[in-house]
C-alpha cells in the first residue's frame, strides 16, 4: 500500500511539473527547438537534389517532400499542395530499366510490368498497371515521351490512381523516370506539364 501511495504522489508531481512547464513555455520551447531540427526547409531540399536536378525555379504552388536514397536508386517526391498529386523523379541504379525508346515502344505494357517487379523492396503493391495511351510534352528543356496509365495498389487507402510515367535524359546521358500520379479522375495533366517546365538540367 505504502508503495502503491509513493508511485501517485510522484505520477502527481510528474504532472504538476509538466503543467507547470507548459504555462512557463517551456515545453513549446523544446518543441519548437526539436521541430528546428527535424524540419527541412524548402531552399534546404532544393539543394540537397541539386545533384540530380535543379527545382529552384518551381512555383510555389508545389513542394518538396521527400529526397531518398534506396538500394541505389534515388527518389526525389514533390506534391502540388492544392491537389495532392505527386511528382516522381527516380534516378534508378539500372539505367536500362526504362528508357525514352521504350516509352515510344508499343511492347510497354510488358515493359513497365517487367519494370514494377524489378522492385520488390517496394513499399508500394501493383496490383496492376494498364497504359492508356502514349504521348509526349515539353518539360526538362527537351520533348519527354510518355504513358498515360491507370494503376490498381493494393496496400494504400487510395487504391485507384490516374497519372502519368515517362523518361526524361540528364546532360551526362542517364535517364530520370519521371511519374506523375492522382486518385483517378482527379489527375491533372496540366499540373504535371507546369511542374516539369520548371525543372531544369545541372
Amino acid at each position: 500500500m505504502k508503495g502503491c501511495l509513493s508511485l501517485i504522489i510522484k505520477t502527481i508531481i510528474a504532472v504538476l511539473v509538466f503543467f507547470g512547464l507548459v504555462h512557463l513555455g517551456v515545453i513549446d520551447y523544446i518543441r519548437e527547438k526539436m521541430e528546428q531540427r527535424t524540419t527541412v526547409s524548402q531552399e534546404q531540399m532544393v539543394d540537397k537534389t541539386k545533384d540530380v536536378i535543379d527545382l529552384s525555379q518551381i512555383d510555389d504552388e508545389y513542394s518538396i517532400d521527400k529526397n531518398l536514397k534506396i538500394l541505389k536508386n534515388r527518389m526525389i517526391v514533390a506534391e502540388h499542395n492544392a491537389t495532392g498529386q505527386k511528382m516522381i523523379i527516380i534516378e534508378p541504379k539500372n539505367e536500362d530499366i526504362l528508357t525514352k525508346e521504350d516509352i515510344k515502344n508499343e511492347d510497354l505494357q510488358k515493359k513497365l510490368e517487367d519494370a514494377v517487379k524489378k522492385y520488390k523492396y517496394q513499399l508500394v503493391k501493383f496490383d496492376k498497371i494498364e497504359v492508356i495511351k502514349q504521348g509526349e510534352f515539353e518539360g526538362m528543356e527537351q520533348k519527354i515521351p510518355y504513358a498515360k496509365v491507370n494503376i490498381e495498389i493494393s496496400n494504400l487507402p487510395v487504391k485507384d490512381m490516374e497519372g502519368i510515367v515517362g523518361v526524361a535524359e540528364l546532360e551526362n546521358g542517364k535517364n530520370l523516370i519521371i511519374i506523375s500520379v492522382n486518385e483517378k479522375s482527379k489527375y491533372s495533366q496540366i499540373i504535371t506539364e507546369a511542374f516539369y517546365k520548371k525543372v531544369k538540367n545541372v
